[in-house]
């Protein structure tokens, strides 16, 4: 029992909390208590001998982090790069051994993250890669090891990203289990999704994700889309796009604009699917119209409310990192071998490998690599010239990888505006408009 929650543990260490039906729980305080219960296993029972001895080993070694320059960590774990199909604008995937987080990494990863002393905040992103081909043991490990490391004072919080191509009854159980939601990777309608999003026969696979949420509905697992907007989905009709994803019950959207190789210099061909942030914050008007005047009721896009509260109120955040302005130090990368590095925008930029975790602290590693002093100085340089842009208090100048690649590739770009303003705007007049 923790207070009036009566929590067990069944034969194949699933979590199955019974509650109170009069006791009401945020999607937080439930994986909180599922933690915990998962946190309480004897370690004799989740690790095997070989693990055992490791963790031991691991956890008595003396360790002391340096603080970092942030007030929250966001820990994009590729927990393999393994991946059961073939994007063709994708990085993300490898093949091959060596591929998978091996359970001593996973140890130090964990022990090193949770030691940074001014960080209370940590938020693990489960990444491929897919996921889900590893078995939702692999997992359950990894909320073990954050529960045998971490202090009172640590907030620490667990989300996915999936194809939701292959969910199994395995995984769906785990996750209705630890009270977590599931984040989609899909490209918006079946004609495009499938046009690019094949499996590794190259085949669609629109169809598999529909039947994925239909899964996730089955088992009551909150879940999400984030769909890729390059110039096939940027030529979209948004009517038709919305409608679509409606009737799919696709009906929690994040839209992100496609990255080209990073390898490529001013002049290079970046192919005809790149679209520029203008351009993007073009389509995400577009589509905001008609999703403020037809479906604001069936469909949540997180944008588009984070932006309409914040315009409502200044005092408040926008969550998603795109706007965070810290993110050269908030966010990182961990690959299967313990490498360090951005976000996965800057996969392939040379240098933007800051070192292994397994052999050093994460400010360290910040602090050496040129790459993140460049990010750094970036920042400071955007700030100094978009200050006096009206929404830039608001907006931070956009996402910073998104700024070096449209001076990169983009001829003509205002270094003095990011330009989502335009749609700041858009949000904000069809506010007054409802209001009036």
């Amino acid at each position: 029992m923790i207070g009036d929650i009566e929590i067990q543990v069944i034969d194949n260490n699933d979590v199955e909390l019974q509650l109170d039906p009069n006791l009401q729980l945020s999607s937080y305080q439930y994986a909180r208590l599922a933690s915990q219960l998962i946190g309480e296993i004897p370690a004799a029972e989740m690790l095997d001998d070989e693990e055992l001895l490791a963790f031991q080993q691991i956890k008595q070694q003396p360790f002391n982090a340096q603080p970092l320059q942030a007030g929250k960590v966001v820990v994009v774990l590729k927990a393999t790069r393994l991946c059961n199909l073939r994007c063709t604008y994708c990085h993300s995937w490898a093949e091959g051994p060596n591929q998978t987080v091996k359970f001593t990494t996973l140890v130090t990863i964990v022990k090193k993250v949770l030691a940074i002393p001014n960080v209370s905040r940590v938020e693990f992103v489960w990444h491929g890669g897919e996921v889900t081909l590893l078995k939702p043991q692999f997992f359950k490990k990894l909320i073990w090891l954050q529960e045998q490391f971490k202090r009172p004072d640590h907030h620490i919080t667990n989300t996915m990203q999936s194809n939701a191509v292959n969910i199994s009854d395995e995984w769906l159980t785990f996750l209705k289990g630890i009270g977590m939601s599931v984040g989609i990777s899909f490209d918006g309608v079946p004609e495009i999704n499938d046009s690019r999003r094949i499996d590794l026969k190259g085949r669609p696979t629109s169809h598999k994700v529909a039947a994925g949420i239909q899964k996730l509905k089955e088992y009551d697992i909150p879940y999400g889309a984030l769909i890729v907007v390059d110039r096939a989905v940027y030529e979209i009709d948004a009517e038709y796009l919305l409608s679509y994803l409606a009737s799919i019950q696709l009906n929690n959207i994040e839209f992100l604009n496609i990255v080209p190789d990073n390898r490529a210099q001013p002049g290079d061909d970046i192919g005809d699917n790149y679209i520029s942030y203008a351009e993007y914050i073009q389509f995400l008007i577009r589509v905001y119209q008609v999703w403020h005047r037809e479906y604001r009721d069936v469909i949540k896009i997180i944008m588009f409310e984070n932006f309409a509260e914040v315009l409502t109120d200044q005092t408040k955040t926008l969550s998603a990192c795109y706007w965070a302005g810290n993110c050269s130090q908030e966010i990182i990368t961990i690959e299967p071998n313990g490498d360090v590095s951005p976000c996965d925008k800057y996969v392939g930029d040379p240098g933007s490998i800051y070192g292994s975790l397994l052999n050093s602290d994460l400010a360290v590693l910040l602090k050496d690599s040129h790459h993140n002093k460049t990010a750094v100085q970036e920042e400071l340089d955007s700030q100094t010239q978009m200050h006096e842009c009206e929404w830039f208090q608001i907006c931070n100048g956009g996402c910073p990888h998104d700024r070096v690649i449209n001076r990169r590739h983009v001829t003509g770009y205002d270094d003095k505006c990011c330009g989502t303003g335009k749609l700041l705007k858009v949000i904000k007049d069809s506010m007054c408009e409802t209001i009036g």
